[in-house]
């Protein structure tokens, strides 16, 4: 094969020779509708939990990775870096706005307050966690279980491995980054040893109480066999039913802007999916995950490497990665950084550079405070489709 010219060109030629096209069914996989759960990483777990407490009569299970808590932010990009991410005021446990939302139809319904699918979760958070440090993770604890009315399984890794004093990222036995923060992060997929947070969280929503037995974990499985699925029409789909998205962008400093990215609600063209072998067969009816990557990951690392799809088989399981389209992301933020201002909130542009999904309200205008909290918000519209495809549903 021609040899890959130029950075660009090297990803692109990687990018082709690792997917495998898939049997032509892409989504169409007739997935068991009733059996739908859901997870992400760190903004992909604000994501998982917004998208859950907005669809908690079809979610029955949510995995929340280095996370926040719901309504953490409240619409305000300051907030979420200052309080979310750092912990620097008291954070509320924002149950009775959860409530307020399914009463007024913004969500779905409660029944006697409480959720009529949803009932398992799962959290895992590292105590020494430097992005998201351990206050906001205990907020998101605590919502999960004031808001299912069940406590989460919660994991904070352990002394054997070292995944107690793990950095931000996802824990997986192919993880590529340290286990502890040391600066050199690319991929926030890390390894602590046997640490395995895809397969105990695979283990609180599917089988709880049972032992975790790692022997159950399908290794080696070729990158070839995560495919590719076109997000694009679903995109479109959402677009042309009128979501109002905010500007992206700045010209000359004051000219507010949508870029193509923010005219699809800042998502990628493709996503990805995983369907373990005793899924692909006509009437599997196997259960579907939904899997959300954070902010600065490239998705497919995410897809091969974060460990779902090492379960997917024990599980009978299929999973899929709906993706954020990368741009060019900023440093590392620091907590020990002074406080961000809060004239970030009165810029006349929504930025999102590092690849993030809404979990404090960039694609909202000034008239929609909470949309992205709710069954209208725009990424949520386009996963709920895609586990439509999936389910059939």
């Amino acid at each position: 094969m021609r040899r890959c010219l130029g950075t660009l060109l090297a990803i692109l030629c990687l990018g082709l020779n690792s997917v495998r096209a898939d049997d032509g069914l892409g989504l169409k996989r007739g997935g068991n509708p009733s059996n739908v759960t859901i997870s992400g990483l760190s903004s992909g777990a604000a994501m998982a939990v917004q998208y859950a407490v907005a669809h908690s009569s079809s979610i029955v299970g949510i995995g929340s990775v280095a996370g926040v808590g719901w309504d953490c932010a409240d619409g305000s990009l300051s907030r979420a870096l200052n309080d979310c991410l750092c912990g620097r005021h008291a954070l509320k446990t924002k149950i009775d706005a959860a409530r307020q939302m399914a009463a007024s139809g913004k969500i779905d319904a409660l029944v006697s307050g409480k959720p009529q699918a949803l009932t398992r979760s799962y959290a895992f958070h590292s105590p020494v966690d430097m992005t998201v440090v351990k206050k906001s993770g205990q907020a998101n604890i605590d919502f999960l279980n004031a808001f299912i009315g069940d406590e989460p399984t919660v994991d904070g890794g352990n002394p054997a491995d070292g995944s107690d004093q793990a950095g931000h990222g996802i824990i997986s036995p192919d993880g590529t980054d340290a286990c502890r923060f040391d600066g050199n992060e690319k991929t926030y997929i890390r390894r602590c040893g046997a640490e395995d947070n895809a397969g105990k969280m695979f283990l609180a929503l599917y089988d709880p109480g049972a032992a975790f037995d790692p022997s159950k974990r399908v290794n080696n499985i070729p990158d070839s066999e995560v495919w590719q699925f076109d997000q694009q029409h679903l995109i479109d789909q959402v677009k042309a039913g009128g979501s109002q998205v905010a500007p992206d962008e700045s010209w000359f400093g004051w000219w507010p802007y949508r870029s193509s990215r923010r005219k699809n609600f800042d998502m990628a063209a493709k996503g990805y999916i995983y369907v373990p072998p005793s899924c692909r067969s006509s009437g599997s009816a196997c259960r579907v995950h939904i899997a959300l990557h954070g902010c600065k990951q490239n998705v497919r690392d995410f897809a091969t490497r974060a460990g779902y799809n090492n379960w997917a088989e024990h599980y009978k399981t299929i999973v899929v990665y709906p993706a954020i389209a990368p741009n060019i992301p900023l440093p590392d933020a620091s907590c020990q950084a002074p406080p961000v201002d809060g004239s970030l909130d009165s810029l006349s542009f929504e930025p999102n550079p590092n690849g993030c999904w809404d979990w404090w309200g960039y694609l909202d205008t000034a008239g929609q405070k909470d949309r992205y909290l709710t069954k209208a918000a725009p990424q949520t519209l386009v996963i709920e489709r895609i586990i439509g495809e999936v389910t059939g549903r």
